[in-house]
């Protein structure tokens, strides 16, 4: 970490005051994985219409939005295809249960889930898989247009699924092709890969019915392009995976320096049996370095990722995979970049409960925030999957509502731009007791992405540090006025206080307004 970048590290903490404490501060991640692939959480299942997809993911965003979470992490390129019209890549089986068939009427589903996830100020992640084709080995199944019909020699079948062969060139430019287009073309806030590089490990019986682990199917790739400049294969798989994440660092942030790009990977990077030096007080199976070819402790030193979310599904207490020694072990190795913890909601709302407690004594310092494996958790029932009214207790609900008990900011990321968007004027509040409007001009800026909407009683001073009084979050779209209607209904004196968000959740000062609510009117 070089000096600069410490030193501006040090004022924002500081600044949060969040050191070491385990109540919610005013920035924290939060965010809930929705996955595509066999249609997991969206779209409920294959061939809905236009409007039962619509009305199946807006139920999935308020769900979000009502443990107050700032962020959805959307599968959006599960299996080498897509749910957006691409020019390089098919439409997805799970979007209209044939792969390369368009929706009918023909329309752009990412549009409607970026914008819905902004109007409720909520980043959008794009959750991308960049090796996977196939959940099968049926290749009648791919369609017309996929690039394995044009290009077979990129691909490989290991198991029951097809995938794109890492150590080709040509597949790695297919990838980064995809993503700089994905990326040009929408208003993401982020590109996040999880833990799928290279596939997990298959195993066969052999003829004497002992297991055995089968290798990867690459040996033409690595007499071609490996084994004339590498003496260990397993050193050339890594490094395959670590030139595409800085390849697609670099793009990323070429075209747009505010978008993020964030790893998910399994929880245990290697055991210190592996690696006495660096590795964690595990006895996990299954190692990122080893077996999954991802050294995400590279990615993360050389700045290549902005942030990792390692997948700590385990409870507290297991004797192989500990949570507290995990989340230890990676708060060490984040190497200062952002570390948002990714719990498996499985393990039941206790659980959960205390994993974030955990997470929140290590302090905002040390830890940002959580990611919510999966949204399924919020929206329990297939139907309220398809839109219908989520089921009116759910445990998981209610535990992270009293746990988030206040809007959280997502962290501003030192090593992007810190430079705040100009702040409103005009600001002026109209109505009566029941109903209560504030509106305030916006001045125009790039940079500018949302607003905040503080609310202090009489006798409280405008301190925007304070998440308490944090009443309303405002995404900007480029009108003229903007708008923030306050139906709490209380009478009384208080002070309203705007302020500008830029992409990067940096926020400028506050433009206030003191002000009499009674039942008849506003002075």
């Amino acid at each position: 970490m070089n000096k600069k970048f410490a030193a501006v590290a040090a004022i924002l903490f500081c600044a949060m005051g969040m050191m070491a404490q385990n109540a919610p501060g005013k920035y924290e991640m939060r965010a809930g994985w929705m996955a595509s692939v066999a249609n997991i959480s969206w779209p409920a299942k294959k061939g809905l219409t236009n409007e039962e997809l619509k009305a199946g993911y807006i139920q999935f965003l308020d769900s979000l939005v009502a443990v107050r979470a700032n962020a959805v992490i959307m599968q959006v390129r599960p299996t080498g295809d897509s749910f957006y019209p691409m020019s390089q890549e098919p439409w997805s089986i799970y979007l209209t249960g044939e792969q390369g068939k368009a929706p009918s009427p023909l329309w752009d589903p990412m549009e409607f889930l970026i914008r819905e996830a902004h109007k409720r100020g909520l980043e959008f992640h794009a959750w991308m898989n960049p090796y996977r084709v196939a959940q099968h080995n049926d290749s009648t199944l791919i369609a017309e247009n996929h690039a394995m019909r044009e290009h077979p020699e990129w691909f490989v079948q290991y198991g029951k699924q097809w995938y794109f062969d890492p150590g080709v060139p040509e597949s790695a430019d297919y990838t980064v092709k995809m993503v700089e287009e994905y990326v040009s073309r929408y208003d993401v806030d982020g590109i996040h890969f999880d833990d799928y590089f290279y596939p997990y490990k298959v195993t066969a019986k052999d003829a004497e019915g002992k297991t055995y682990v089968v290798d990867f199917p690459d040996s033409v790739s690595w007499k071609k392009y490996g084994e004339p400049f590498f003496k260990n294969k397993d050193d050339w798989r890594r490094n395959n995976v670590d030139q595409l994440i800085k390849r697609l660092s670099k793009t990323i942030t070429t075209l747009k320096p505010w978008v993020k790009f964030g790893i998910s990977p399994f929880g245990v990077w290697r055991n210190a049996s592996s690696d006495p030096v660096r590795g964690s007080a595990t006895q996990a199976g299954v190692q990122n370095y080893d077996d999954l070819y991802a050294d995400i402790l590279l990615w993360t030193e050389k700045g290549w990722i902005d942030y990792v979310t390692p997948q700590l599904y385990w409870k507290i207490g297991k004797k192989i995979v500990d949570y507290p020694i995990l989340l230890d072990w990676w708060i060490k190795y984040s190497y200062g970049r952002h570390l948002y913890v990714g719990h498996s909601m499985g393990n039941g709302a206790e659980e959960i409960q205390k994993q974030i407690t955990m997470l929140r004594e290590r302090g905002y310092d040390k830890a940002q925030g959580s990611f919510y494996w999966s949204s399924n958790a919020l929206v329990r029932t297939p139907r309220a999957r398809n839109g219908e009214a989520a089921p009116k207790a759910n445990p998981m609900n209610e535990m992270l509502r009293k746990e988030n008990a206040h809007i959280a900011i997502v962290p501003p990321m030192p090593w992007k731009d810190m430079t705040a968007a100009p702040e409103v004027k005009d600001v002026k509040v109209a109505g009566t007791q029941a109903l209560c409007e504030v509106s305030w001009t916006p001045v125009y800026s790039d940079n500018l992405m949302y607003f905040l909407v503080y609310k202090f009683p009489k006798g409280v001073a405008v301190d925007t540090s304070n998440p308490a009084y944090l009443v309303g979050k405002v995404w900007y779209d480029n009108e003229s006025v903007a708008r923030y209607v306050d139906k709490e209904g209380a009478k009384g004196e208080f002070t309203y206080a705007i302020t500008t968000l830029t992409r990067n959740n940096v926020e400028s000062a506050p433009v206030s307004k003191a002000v009499k609510i009674s039942k008849s009117g506003i002075k």
